[in-house]
This record gives structure tokens, C-alpha cells and sequence, in this order.
């Protein structure tokens, strides 16, 4: 995965020598920075977004990138504002999963709760907003309905474990903010009842 984002990285960086102000490479960019170093993709996303102030992917990506970077409080604002601008857009479940995401970082679970269904019925097929339900319920103490999900995230993603998923977190970013709040998400699946290993 290492060379695949060195080799992504050469060849945005060769079009972006070309044409510095295509807004969809800057993106492109954001998004692969994103694993490992949010703040940079920040950069990259508000320099995309300078270029084209109504892409809603720069949007949703900047929205993601923020909870990465520790800042999930920030990044409901980009995400509307990418639903707003393209509300039937192919990715309207992915971005209603970032809400998601975002309200979970900051403990609002019963939020959480009715994005993280918003997305599953735009793509059942994505396993992240599952995940994340999964914790909201483990959270507040629903577990039959945690349980209910973990069924539903078995299909769609055998075998999932804590450790994988703690695994995964901790790669994406080192900011501790957001591993805290990471740590608070894994929290909600221990209460769950998702296996550890």
C-alpha cells in the first residue's frame, strides 16, 4: 500500500506540474493524504475547493479530512454543504456515513444513529456506517439493536474484529484527538458485544 500512495502521489504531482490549477487532482491528493497526514490534505482540499467552489466531492472530502485531523466539530458544515449541492450524487450514501462518522467523534449518538441509517439505505453495501451504529447502540445501551446490526455487518463484512478495526483507525492518523475519539468509537463496539479477535 506503501508504493501504491508513493506511485498515486508521483503521478497527481506530474499533472498538477502540468495544470496547477485542476481542482479535481488537488482532490485527488487530498484523499490520499488523508491516510496519515489530514492537515495536508486540508491544504490540498481548500486549494481544490479555490478552484472550484462548488465541488461537492472537495466538500465531503474536506468533511472527512477533518475528522481525521481531530476536528470532527468542523466538519458537518462541508458535508451539508456537499449533500446540499448534489443530493442525488452517487456518493450521497458515502458522505451521509462522514455525518455520520462526525457525530459519532463528538458523542451524539442518537444523530449517529439516524445518518448512519440514511446511509445504509443509500448503499447497503458499505460496511463503515454499520460499524459505526453498531458503537452508537453499544454506546447508549441498545444492544439488541447493536446485535440486530452486527448480524447485518457479518454479511457484508465476515469476520469483523475490534482488533482489525482499532488497527485500521490507528493508521489513518496520529492525531491524538482523534484517536480519542477513535478509542471512544471501539468503546461503543467492546459494549456491543463485537469479538475482539
Amino acid at each position: 500500500m506503501v508504493e501504491d500512495k508513493k506511485t498515486a502521489t508521483k503521478l497527481i504531482d506530474q499533472v498538477l506540474a502540468k495544470r496547477p490549477a485542476a481542482a479535481n487532482a488537488r482532490i485527488a491528493m487530498g484523499s490520499i493524504l488523508n491516510y496519515g497526514s489530514p492537515e495536508q490534505a486540508l491544504s490540498e482540499l481548500d486549494a481544490a475547493l479555490a478552484i472550484d467552489p462548488n465541488s461537492p466531492i472537495a466538500y465531503a472530502s474536506k468533511g472527512i479530512s477533518l475528522i481525521t485531523a481531530g476536528r470532527a466539530r468542523e466538519a458537518f458544515s462541508p458535508i451539508q454543504i456537499a449533500l446540499r449541492l448534489s443530493p442525488k450524487d452517487p456518493a450521497a450514501g458515502i458522505w451521509r456515513f462522514f455525518l455520520c462518522h462526525a457525530h459519532l467523534h463528538v458523542r451524539q449518538y442518537n444523530e449517529a444513529i439516524e445518518e448512519c441509517r440514511r446511509s445504509i439505505t443509500l448503499n447497503k453495501s458499505n460496511w463503515l456506517p454499520y460499524v459505526d451504529l453498531i458503537s452508537a447502540y453499544g454506546a447508549t445501551g441498545q444492544l439488541e439493536m447493536a446485535h440486530q446490526m452486527l448480524a447485518e455487518l457479518n454479511t457484508v463484512r465476515p469476520e469483523f474484529t475490534i482488533r482489525w478495526f482499532h488497527q485500521i483507525g490507528y493508521a489513518r492518523s496520529s492525531n491524538p484527538q482523534y484517536r480519542l475519539e477513535y478509542d471512544d468509537i471501539v468503546d461503543g463496539l467492546r459494549k456491543a458485544g463485537v469479538p475482539e479477535q
